[in-house]
Parts: C-alpha cells; sequence; structure tokens
C-alpha cells in the first residue's frame, strides 16, 4: 500500500487551506444562485421588493422557502419531485456543515497529515472534534461542489 509522504507543515496548511478556499467560494455561489433562482420565481412587478426581503433571510430560511415552492410546483412530476427532495435533503446537511465549519476553528496535524476542526471553545465539555484527512478534506469539498452542480442543473431553463 503506498503511504502519502508526510508534508511539511507549511505544505499541509496550504493544502487545507486551498480546500477551504475552494468551499467558501462554492458556499458563496450557492447562497447566490438560490437568491436568483428566489427571484426568478417570484412576479416581475415585485423583483424589487422580494430583493430586499431575500437579503434580510438566513441561508436556513431562503433554503426552506425555496424547498417549499418548488416541491408544491413538482407535484405532477414523480421523477423531477424525487431529483428536489434528494438534493434538498443534502443542501441541507450542506447548511449544517457551512455552520459547523463557520462557527468553528481549524488545526493541522502535520504528521498525520490531517485538518481539524474543532467547535466550541477550549475545556468545554460539549466540544465537537472532526478530522480530515486532506485526501478526505478534499472529496468533501468535491461533493459540496455537486450538490452546487445539481441545483445549477435542475434551475436551469430547458433549452
Amino acid at each position: 500500500m503506498d503511504m502519502m509522504p508526510i508534508l511539511p507543515e507549511t505544505e499541509v496548511e496550504a493544502t487545507a487551506a486551498l480546500h477551504l478556499g475552494r468551499l467558501l467560494f462554492v458556499f458563496g455561489r450557492m447562497d447566490l444562485n438560490l437568491d436568483q433562482a428566489m427571484l426568478k420565481a417570484c412576479a416581475a412587478q415585485d423583483v424589487a421588493r422580494e430583493i430586499v426581503r431575500i437579503e434580510r433571510l438566513s441561508f436556513e430560511d431562503k433554503l426552506r422557502e425555496y424547498e417549499a415552492l418548488v416541491l408544491a410546483r413538482s407535484t405532477d412530476d414523480a421523477q423531477l419531485l424525487a431529483r428536489w427532495q434528494r438534493w434538498f435533503a443534502a443542501a441541507h446537511a450542506l447548511h449544517r456543515l457551512r455552520s459547523a465549519f463557520a462557527h468553528g476553528r481549524w488545526g493541522f496535524q502535520n504528521m498525520q497529515q490531517q485538518i481539524v476542526h474543532v467547535s466550541t471553545l477550549p475545556g468545554s465539555p460539549n466540544q465537537d472534534e472532526v478530522r480530515y484527512t486532506l485526501t478526505g478534506f478534499a472529496a468533501r469539498v468535491a461533493e459540496v461542489e455537486d450538490i452546487a452542480e445539481e441545483f445549477f442543473a435542475l434551475t436551469r431553463p430547458v433549452r
């Protein structure tokens, strides 16, 4: 079995930072695309008012609102409805991941080639620690990118 070479500490951090940056870009793109999908779903005369309203919503609130709208509109197409249901399940998991990542802190275990995400304060009895290998974290980021791509595919107009 091939072993991954132990990277110098700066390389582990640089690689982790690259993946975290990709993740931030995907989260931002998903938020914007969700905003645009919500605006597209509203009546043209309501767009200006809806922009202001949607800007005030959290990602979670936008996701729930859009979910109710889309699932109600997709009841006549079982295949499309199932696709949307799978996507919303993944998107809600993405939201939880986004929240955890935004509110925690990051560390690196160079010898183990791991990225460590810790939630809560040091010494807290409720501390939550998740460790990722560099490869595992890159795979997690790729999953998030797939969720974003599926949303684009679901909302893309049929040509």
